[in-house]
């Protein structure tokens, strides 16, 4: 058993978030620190909680000691994306998440670096309904919802180019 597969999803979207530089470096100590209230311990992350905020550079490198002596393996890229996307299309569709927000994180923090995946094109449409289309808002927000929910019950609820 790998210490990922016993982690709490939330604590590994944390992970995920820095990976994908979602995550800035000036929020590492304050992260580390809520990780070692949480049970998690090593001494990185002993040394980063307490660390100043004005030294990413000594921040991003504790960081890696962090992973490293936890044990958390990086994903590919692609794979931390989607697993982010997906929770954010979640929360979408479950009301946690407000949708043209989520649609916003997503066609910031995906569709580019994705490669404009067709599974994402309509939801990604749907915010220059929003834009363009004031009177429509209601409607789009439901599109919205919608189509989250379509694409996280769809095959594998990620690009084939993921894969």
């Amino acid at each position: 058993m790998t210490f990922e597969s016993i982690m709490p999803e939330d604590v590994r979207l944390i992970f995920l978030r820095v990976q994908t530089e979602l995550l800035p470096i000036e929020a590492l100590p304050d992260t580390a620190a809520e990780l070692l209230i949480r049970g998690y311990d090593s001494p990185a992350l002993r040394e980063l909680a307490g660390h100043p905020r004005n030294d990413p550079r000594g921040a991003r490198d504790l960081w890696l000691m962090v992973r490293d002596e936890l044990g958390v393996p990086y994903m590919d890229d692609a794979e931390a994306r989607w697993i982010l996307m997906r929770e954010w299309m979640s929360r979408i569709v479950d009301g946690t998440l407000d949708p043209v927000e989520g649609a916003r994180l997503i066609l910031r923090h995906g569709w580019i670096e994705l490669r404009q995946p067709v599974e994402l094109g309509g939801l990604v449409a749907l915010l220059d309904d929003w834009d363009d289309m004031p009177s429509w808002r209601g409607d789009t927000k439901v599109r919205i919802v919608a189509d989250a929910r379509e694409i996280l019950n769809g095959p594998s609820g990620k690009s084939k180019d993921a894969e």
